[in-house]
């Protein structure tokens, strides 16, 4: 464990991780409240994964392996 400060509370909290200067870093209540962005990342995720399925499919049908 690592010990820090959530950028969010500026809390001491501890971290199963060695933090990076790119990400912020936030203790298990700010983590859990920040939910909200995990649900847009999923949506994002979703529109990236029918994108490259259309793309899969035009290389399949150009290779004729349907």
């Amino acid at each position: 464990m690592t010990k820090v400060v959530c950028d969010k509370c500026k809390k001491n909290c501890e971290v199963p991780f060695k933090p990076t200067s790119s990400k912020p870093i936030f203790c298990n209540e700010c983590f859990k409240d920040n939910g909200s962005s995990k649900s847009q990342r999923s949506g994002e995720s979703n529109k990236e994964l029918e994108s490259i399925n259309k793309k899969l499919d035009i290389i399949l049908k150009a290779l004729e392996l349907d």
